[in-house]
């Protein structure tokens, strides 16, 4: 391909661009720094457009777009954690067996769902959508067929996976004790149509954005969230906390499954209302020739990979928790004792909390400067592309520490807010899980970004290697703590070795990607550069950390007289360790912090702004 081709060139991962959506600008109109500015990636350098940028009106577009799905993402998240939290109410916390039963339950949808569905959906049809809304009938037919199919096959793949829910069970969450494992197969049973609704959910999703629709698509969860929340409050008035699974009634097995089905149902109908204005005159129709389905794209057969590769390492740190789930069982009748041994559903509630960060911060970053990195990927500026990832990257980093040392010093608190039904001694328990977590956060988002440069080469290969390591230290870590860690800490030993393997995966990335620059004739950044950076930044959290430590010591057990005390006493300590992280980082001249504190000073009100 000639360099001018590849300067027009698309990857493939990326075709599914909606049609009317602005370009951005050329690489060299703003530096990739500035692609975290919270104007979400617009450009506010003031300079000219270039030839090669979209009219304005396409821009501020798009900027009202990405304003309206943040908003809904940031709406959907909080009332997440009210819906979450009333659960844990529901379940008697989350170290009652019921709550081990239910998360085995629940998680074998979304397991199904994101291996079959979501991976093929994703990879194979959403392209061919954006491709059919351009034919002469705004691809009427073609949809109406695609539908047609997506709904047959994910009720045959539900009507499958309900027959095999017993054994779906065992593979997704290990052995399971007696009585949790029978609660855990009825409830099983009934909340295996959400995958139904998911492909629908997606299919509508995705259409909308072909027409330049996004909002909808953000907003939906937050009707699922409202259903969830309607529904545990009704849960709660009718039954109350329900922790032990004997004494379960199947009206209160078709309930609790019904909330979460009907919330998937729910925004499937909230999206199709907005399908109908289309005028698409979609209809069932049955003929699947011309469809493309063969046409499963290189990248993609790797990307399906990956998802495998990375759902086989959560089931082996489910499995490992294997011991404490017994542990839940056996002490139901003490929950004083069982609340001493997080399982299921506390590595649940820990990963939730640890997403944070990643889905707030790392994820909108990486958004905003993931198209400078692809077209200086696609016009052979290799050098470019990558010295645009690392000054993301050490941007990233910033972040990403701080927040690894705000949450392992707030652990207990955060699990407490988060966490309905439990008390202290289980909160304190589930933040040691959140710290097992924590502590893989940096290489987990700095190997996200990582993985969307060698996207923006066509390489699907190179992530799925370095799932590999991250897999493999889950798997050998399921006998280690299942025969030889108590079972009061199996959890938070899981946990810490999906992060070790977080960690493994970014060393052999980095080793990856260099390898791959040196390829193509690029010069790899600094590696010295941005090991001084992160060092700087790890001295800067070690010390944020330590002072948020010494101020918990100090409240005693002040944050722990009601969870609205530990929700603001928390915001106020996050607030002085992010201080004393900028200030300690300011010493040590880290010019990424420097940047940013000056980016967010350029962006308040008079005498509020931050002079340098």
């Amino acid at each position: 391909m000639t360099a001018e081709r590849r300067a027009q060139h698309v990857p493939r991962h990326r075709r599914g661009t909606t049609p009317g959506t602005a370009r951005p600008a050329a690489p060299d109109t703003a530096a990739p720094t500035e692609a975290p500015s919270d104007t979400g990636g617009a450009d506010t350098s003031g300079s000219a457009p270039t030839s090669g940028s979209a009219p304005s009106s396409g821009r501020s577009r798009l900027v009202r777009a990405s304003a309206l799905m943040a908003a809904g993402s940031t709406v959907s998240r909080l009332l997440g954690f009210v819906r979450n939290y009333l659960f844990g109410m529901v379940l008697a916390g989350s170290m009652s067996a019921a709550a081990s039963a239910f998360s085995a339950a629940n998680a074998l949808p979304n397991t199904v769902w994101l291996l079959v569905g979501g991976g093929t959906l994703n990879a194979i049809l959403v392209p061919a959508i954006v491709r059919a809304v351009k034919r002469p009938d705004r691809g009427s037919d073609y949809i109406s067929r695609l539908m047609t199919l997506v709904s047959a096959a994910s009720l045959a793949i539900t009507a499958v996976c309900i027959v095999a829910v017993p054994v779906l069970l065992i593979l997704t969450s290990g052995r399971l004790p007696p009585e949790t494992y029978t609660l855990a197969i009825q409830l099983g049973y009934w909340m295996m149509p959400q995958i139904f609704f998911s492909a629908l959910y997606v299919m509508c999703g995705q259409l909308l954005n072909a027409h330049d629709s996004f909002g909808p698509y953000q907003w939906a969860p937050v009707l699922n969230n409202l259903v969830g929340i309607a529904g545990a409050g009704i849960f709660l008035g009718i039954w109350g906390r329900q922790g032990d699974p004997s004494t379960w009634t199947l009206a209160m097995v078709i309930a609790m499954a019904a909330i979460n089905v009907g919330g998937s149902a729910a925004q499937v109908a909230f999206l199709f209302w907005y399908v109908r204005k289309l005028n698409l005159r979609l209809r069932p129709r049955w003929g699947f020739r011309g469809l493309g389905l063969g046409k499963l794209s290189h990248i993609g057969l790797w990307t399906l990979g990956m998802l495998g590769l990375g759902q086989l390492g959560i089931w082996a740190t489910r499995w490992s928790t294997g011991g404490a789930v017994a542990m839940n069982e056996r002490l139901q009748d003490d929950p004083d004792q069982a609340a001493r041994y997080p399982a299921l559903l506390s590595l649940d509630w820990s990963y939730l909390a640890f997403m944070i960060p990643q889905g707030i911060i790392a994820v909108s970053l990486v958004t905003a400067a993931f198209p400078a990195i692809s077209r200086q990927a696609a016009a052979d500026e290799h050098t470019g592309a990558l010295q645009s990832y690392a000054r993301t990257n050490r941007i990233l980093l910033v972040p990403m520490v701080l927040c690894t040392a705000v949450f392992i010093a707030l652990s207990g608190p955060i699990m407490w807010v988060i966490g309905g039904g439990t008390g202290v001694e289980g909160a304190r328990a589930n933040g040691l899980v959140l710290m097992g977590y924590m502590l893989g956060l940096v290489p987990f988002a700095a190997l996200y970004l990582m993985k969307r440069v060698f996207y923006a080469y066509e390489d699907g290969r190179t992530p799925f290697l370095v799932q590999i390591p991250i897999t493999l230290f889950s798997l050998a870590g399921v006998p280690i703590v299942l025969g030889l860690v108590d079972p009061m800490y199996a959890t938070m030993t899981a946990a810490i070795i999906s992060s070790a393997g977080n960690v493994a995966g970014w060393v052999m990335g980095l080793v990856m990607l260099r390898r791959h620059g040196t390829a193509l004739g690029a010069t790899s950044p600094s590696l010295g550069t941005g090991a001084v950076v992160f060092g700087k930044l790890a001295v800067a959290g070690v010390i944020t950390w330590a002072a948020g430590s010494g101020l918990m010591a100090l409240l005693g057990d002040v944050l722990w007289i009601h969870r609205l005390v530990a929700a603001l006493g928390g915001a106020v300590l996050g607030v002085v360790m992010t201080a004393v992280f900028v200030g300690v980082a300011w010493l040590l001249r880290v010019d990424e912090v420097r940047w940013l504190v000056r980016a967010a000073g350029r962006r308040l009100p008079g005498r509020l702004r931050v002079t340098s």
